[in-house]
């Protein structure tokens, strides 16, 4: 049937699968010239990304799991995407482009969906750490799940959110995340009047398809190893285990990809912020108080994931903040919570003068404004954390900029040099996760 009328998005499927071509053809034509002027020196090949967690995916993909009990070994790592990487029978320049393909193909439909403006859209798209996207990692296999998940509930799917939750409990320990942000979900759903009993159901079918996830998993790993809790038992030697945060908080990557570390940590800040304020209204109604308006179910579940990882980031990697921007920006909770924020009333300009002050308050978690941040005078941390201030309340008042147009192709640019330089970092060996 043809489309007559366009969405509040603003495009309709075609103009929306145009729309990431475009993207893909401006991040083909910047990575050319970078590389051609020398800028950049390395490009992905079956050489180049042989490099980081994608030795141990190629090692299950091609061996199987193999368990340690003195050192590091794979059962760390869940089996659908290394799986599917043997069924392929690709090198990993191969299953790195069709991890690219996934990726592209989910993120046009969940942004279709979501309704999400073109500009905007290709300011997401643009996002530094999908760099990820585009190697032999779990991150693209997990966002076409997650994608499933997060439309399933908006579009009322069952199916689509159980199966959604089961391939990303295969493809990574979702479970630990994701069981947490259901439930909170599900508390305040049932909390709606006559949604008591919608929101169990769908409370259950996720947690089956979270237990369901565990056991396949572990059952895998039990035939193969012997050992049915070896993900569990194997995470001390890879440093994660309970244990008290350390502070400031440091990031093995280096300044380099602080910065995108330091914004996610930001979005865990404001995540629990926000849940809180949704517990303490759900209690207020509780205890008799008028029914509060009620967040879409997806942008609950996305709070709450932000909130797990924030948790998980806090208390079991003795004051690393390590991942935490893979985790969160690599991911469609990502892209719900902006669009969502981005459809909302504009907020008044003192808003973000305060918002920037409590984050410039906050980057001293990082020692930001000590001497042990990283060799950086004062004034100079003042200038680097100023300009992820100014970079973050871009964001968060891109809906009311003046110059809105210009405002997003400075930070689209910006974002696909960073993701090029970033993406020869991890192809050079850095550290950069």
């Amino acid at each position: 049937m043809a489309e007559t009328s366009l969405p509040p998005g603003g495009l309709t499927r075609s103009q929306s699968v145009l729309l990431t071509a475009l993207h893909v053809l401006l991040l083909t034509a910047l990575g050319s010239a970078l590389y051609n002027f020398g800028i950049i020196r390395y490009l992905p090949s079956a050489a180049t990304l042989d490099r980081w967690d994608v030795y141990w995916y190629e090692q299950i993909a091609r061996e199987g799991y193999s368990y340690s009990t003195t050192s590091t070994s794979n059962v760390a790592f869940f089996p659908l995407f290394p799986y599917f990487w043997r069924l392929s029978g690709l090198d990993r320049l191969g299953i790195g482009l069709v991890n690219a393909g996934l990726f592209l193909a989910a993120f046009t439909w969940l942004t279709h969906q979501l309704q999400v403006p073109a500009r905007l859209r290709l300011l997401l798209a643009s996002t530094p750490s999908l760099l990820f996207m585009l190697v032999p990692y779990t991150e693209a296999l997990f966002f076409v799940f997650a994608t499933l998940l997060v439309l399933g509930l908006r579009q009322q799917r069952l199916g689509w959110w159980f199966l959604g939750l089961l391939g990303c409990g295969l493809t990574r320990s979702a479970s630990t995340m994701f069981t947490p942000a259901l439930l909170f979900m599900v508390l305040l759903w049932a909390a709606q009047p006559g949604q008591a009993r919608t929101a169990l159901r769908w409370g259950a079918v996720g947690l089956l398809a979270l237990g369901l996830s565990v056991g396949v998993v572990a059952t895998v790993q039990w035939q193969q190893v012997g050992e049915p809790f070896a993900f569990a038992l194997a995470q001390r030697f890879w440093g994660h285990f309970l244990q008290m945060p350390v502070f400031p908080l440091t990031d093995p990557s280096g300044i380099n990809v602080l910065w995108l570390d330091a914004l996610a940590l930001w979005l865990g800040v404001a995540a629990v912020g926000v849940c809180c304020g949704l517990a303490w209204r759900w209690l207020q109604q509780v205890r008799g108080g008028a029914v509060a308006a009620a967040l879409p179910p997806e942008v609950v579940f996305a709070l709450g994931y932000c909130v797990s990882v924030f948790l998980f980031i806090l208390l079991y990697q003795a004051g690393s903040v390590w991942n935490i921007g893979r985790y969160i920006f690599t991911t469609p909770f990502f892209v719900v919570l902006v669009a969502y924020l981005s459809s909302r009333p504009a907020w008044p300009w003192r808003r973000y003068l305060l918002l920037a002050a409590a984050s410039m308050l906050l980057w001293q978690a990082f020692g930001a404004y000590t001497l042990d941040f990283d060799t950086y005078t004062t004034a100079q941390a003042l200038w680097y954390f100023g300009l992820v201030t100014a970079y973050l309340l871009a964001y968060l008042a891109w809906r009311q900029l003046r110059w809105q147009a210009e405002v997003t192709m400075l930070l689209y640019v910006f974002n696909m040099v960073m993701l090029f330089h970033l993406l020869e970092g991890f192809l050079q060996f850095y550290v950069v996760q």
